[in-house]
């Protein structure tokens, strides 16, 4: 059973405060302008309205509510809900004129008008797990990215110091450039700012960098490096 199926079995089994209400429902069924008497008659006719011609997406989904209308009561409808607040819209498609609303918070509030406010809830649940896992995804995206990066600019400057000793270049280095380049090979997998507060020798963190690079140019030039 859909969702959108599980909430209008569930609106069915609810009653009505007032006579009016219950008027005001089968005005909104029956594609008819509909009397406000009490403050529920308005989500009562939305019930209503719901019945026949509504349809809620999953709340695992993308919020939608959509209303299917083959007439011009969508306009009536739409400012029914405009005046509650909400921001509903109305589009045309396949010969029909389709009312749909997307916001999360809007779709939540027109359940709770029409009485369900145990799905009204549900949604609203379901949106901040939703929103948390996005954020804790974003933020484990950008940490591996970092370490992408640490380990790759990490990568570039030990081959350029290996190289250096290999090519007979290293002892021809100043002793900064030599202290750098044996705390970059003592902590291969440390990142700038780690590798700043472990060195031996008090130096900042664009300072290590700019060495590090230093090191790197070195060991692309073809001159001995002095």
């Amino acid at each position: 059973m859909s969702f959108s199926s599980e909430l209008k079995l569930h609106l069915q089994t609810l009653g009505f405060k007032k006579e009016c209400c219950m008027l005001a429902c089968s005005d909104g069924y029956e594609a008819q302008p509909f009397h406000s008497v009490c403050e529920n008659c308005r989500g009562s006719f939305l019930r209503g309205v719901f019945f026949r011609f509504g349809y809620l997406a999953p709340p695992e989904k993308e919020p939608l509510l959509t209303f299917t209308f083959y007439d011009d009561y969508a306009e009536y409808v739409k400012d029914v809900l405009c005046d509650a607040g909400l921001n509903a819209r109305v589009t045309r498609s396949k010969g029909r004129n389709l009312i749909y609303l997307k916001k999360t918070d809007d779709v939540a509030d027109v359940v709770s008008l029409m009485g369900a406010t145990r799905y009204s809830l549900r949604m609203m649940e379901v949106q901040v797990d939703k929103q948390f896992r996005g954020e804790l995804n974003r933020k484990v995206n950008a940490e591996t990215a970092n370490l992408n990066r640490t380990a790759g600019a990490s990568a570039v400057q030990l081959n350029a110091i290996r190289k250096l000793q290999s090519d007979n270049k290293f002892p021809l280095l100043s002793d900064e450039l030599q202290a750098a380049a044996n705390l970059r090979l003592s902590h291969p997998e440390a990142n700038l700012s780690e590798l700043a507060r472990l060195s031996p020798f008090p130096i900042s963190k664009s300072g290590l960098n700019h060495r590090l690079q230093k090191l790197v140019e070195l060991a692309k030039e073809d001159p001995k490096a002095t």
